[in-house]
């Protein structure tokens, strides 16, 4: 068999399996739609790194997302084997490699390509980690020094064009995608609505266009945007009870949101797993289990005020500690707070950005009835591309619920994925 029809058989299995997996139920809340674009979806998962088993739970080094392909990307006689345009989009804290398709991507670019609303596009939608809700997409500049392994490596994944393991050469490599920032987009919700800027700015010949909702785009906030995330610090300890007490005993293995995003930021950003060893251990009656130990290096190693020792998970215990940005009543731990997560602040990241966001088209959905202070850090860091020195044009979406229905979480999301495909659509160009 030559290497042709190899490559038309494969086509034709992928899609045989994109109409078996049509049929599972993957909680879409939109209806399927008759006139549609024929493609298909690709079950992409992929190991781009072995620095990626030093996740808490990804022993399988697996980067887990879901693309869409149309149909004109395919190889004859599937499709036209014509190169398209490629966006990425990183989903929220929690949200897995299925989150925009259980919420109408998938019909809503069968239906868009079809009647030439949007130019046909590959797009890929990657998870966030699972353990505690993702790590902000942070952990990496390369593979070969992780300043934060635990977390992984997805900003640099996720955006270089240097290293041939990069999410975006990969996909340049597998599939027929047009090559170029311009053609080239990454867009997210909540977290990864921080994890698209902070992959363009860390990348920042990339991407040509980023589209999000509101997320945790401004660590501090700014006069008359609120405090940003400071102002949720005593709202994780009232979560646990812990408020004026112990901070020794902030729960790693709590379930509630805040604590996981204050817990997962602090793997992502602070220095305490800046060196980690990885090995087995063996003990008398269990079964062998990973342990990860990690050692501290911060300016003043003795400095462990805000410093919790935890185990995760069920079963045998993983040693593992981390800093909090904050005390034991809910007040900002300077030495933690400024001199780690404050330096991966998107203003700081913008900063320090060669090329920044200059020429690059930006599209922000925003409502202030947004969950976890994101409204106010939205608004805050749309002033800030909006003022001097940068003075950057971007296109706001303001929307609010309906009576009995606020926009707290991802209820719109569908209306909204339709105008950021429009988005990205334009500002690939023709």
């Amino acid at each position: 068999m030559n290497k042709k029809m190899i490559r038309i058989f494969a086509l034709s299995l992928i899609l045989t399996l994109v109409i078996v997996a049509g049929c599972d139920d993957r909680g879409t809340n939109v209806p399927e739609s008759s006139a549609l674009d024929r493609g298909g979806y690709w079950p992409a998962d992929h190991i781009f790194s072995p620095q990626l088993r030093f996740q808490f739970q990804n022993d399988l080094e697996r980067f887990p997302m879901w693309a869409y392909i149309p149909q004109v990307a395919f190889d004859p006689p599937l499709g036209e084997a014509r190169p398209v345009p490629l966006l990425v989009l990183l989903a929220p804290q929690f949200g897995d490699k299925f989150y925009y398709a259980n919420h109408g991507l998938e019909t809503l670019l069968k239906e868009m390509i079809a009647d030439g609303t949007i130019q046909p596009m590959i797009v890929a939608c990657v998870a966030n980690n699972p353990t505690f809700g993702g790590y902000f997409y942070a952990g990496g500049t390369n593979f070969e020094n992780l300043p934060h392994p635990s977390s992984g490596a997805y900003d640099y994944i996720i955006g270089n064009l240097v290293d041939s393991l990069g999410l975006v050469p990969y996909f340049r490599r597998s599939l027929h995608v047009l090559p170029g920032r311009q053609k080239t987009g990454i867009g997210g919700v909540g977290m990864g609505a921080y994890g698209a800027f902070r992959a363009a700015l860390i990348n920042d010949t990339t991407f040509g266009s980023i589209s999000v909702t509101d997320g945790p785009l401004d660590f501090d906030g700014a006069a008359g945007f609120g405090n940003g995330l400071i102002d949720l610090f005593d709202d994780a300890l009232n979560e646990q009870g812990l408020l004026g007490g112990n901070i020794k005993n902030f729960d790693s293995s709590s379930s509630t949101p805040l604590s996981n995003m204050f817990i997962a930021g602090s793997y992502a950003f602070s220095p305490h797993d800046t060196l980690v060893y990885h090995h087995m251990q063996f003990v008398a009656g269990q079964a062998p289990h990973p342990v990860v130990d990690s050692t501290l290096k911060i300016d003043n190693p003795a400095d462990t005020l805000t410093l919790v020792s935890g185990f995760f998970g069920p079963g045998p215990p993983y040693r593992f500690n981390y800093h909090l940005p904050f005390n034991a009543n809910g007040t900002v731990y300077a030495p933690i707070w400024n001199n780690f997560w404050m330096t991966e602040d998107l203003e700081n990241l913008l900063i320090n950005s060669t090329n920044q966001l200059d020429s690059v088209d930006i599209w922000i959905g925003t409502t202030s009835q947004a969950s976890y202070n994101y409204y106010q850090q939205t608004q805050s860091w749309i002033n800030t591309l909006e003022s001097a020195p940068y003075n950057y044009t971007l296109t706001k979406r303001p929307y609010q619920g309906t009576p009995g229905q606020p926009a707290t979480g991802d209820q719109y999301l569908y209306d909204l994925l339709r105008e950021m495909l429009i988005f990205h659509s334009k500002s690939f160009g023709n």
